[in-house]
């Protein structure tokens, strides 16, 4: 499967695969960075910048994201907006500080910062 025929909610069933140890996690990011993402937002975007929601897990600060509509869900309770976006777009313009946890509207996986630092970097995987 190209990027461009990546949907988001291969996402979940990537993430499934990879914790089964079909795929490896490496091929999990690359599905991610393909993939249209959406970043929720606690204020209105079009009103200013991108509000994020940020979840403190066992001492490290994560972006939360979700990999489709209905993931959002999981974090409506506080951001009533979202943007799509690239998953690539996102981990080159994000808070290098953060680490990522992708919903996945029943689930999630995270990335860490040291990954995130590396795909910044151009740095191969693995």
């Amino acid at each position: 499967m190209t990027d461009a025929e990546q949907t988001p909610d291969d996402l979940a069933i990537l993430a499934a695969r990879a914790e089964a140890g079909e795929i490896t996690h490496i091929e999990l990011i690359d599905a991610f960075l393909g993939a249209t993402i959406y970043v929720p937002s606690i204020s209105d975007p079009e009103a200013g910048p991108i509000d994020p929601v940020i979840s403190r897990i066992d001492e490290v600060d994560y972006l939360v994201i979700a990999s489709t509509v209905d993931a959002l869900e999981e974090t409506i309770d506080v951001a009533r907006f979202a943007v799509p976006m690239d998953g690539r777009v996102l981990v080159e313009g994000m808070n290098p500080e953060l680490a990522v946890l992708v919903n996945l509207g029943g689930g999630a996986f995270a990335i860490p910062k040291a990954m995130l630092d590396d795909l910044r970097a151009g740095t191969p995987l693995g």
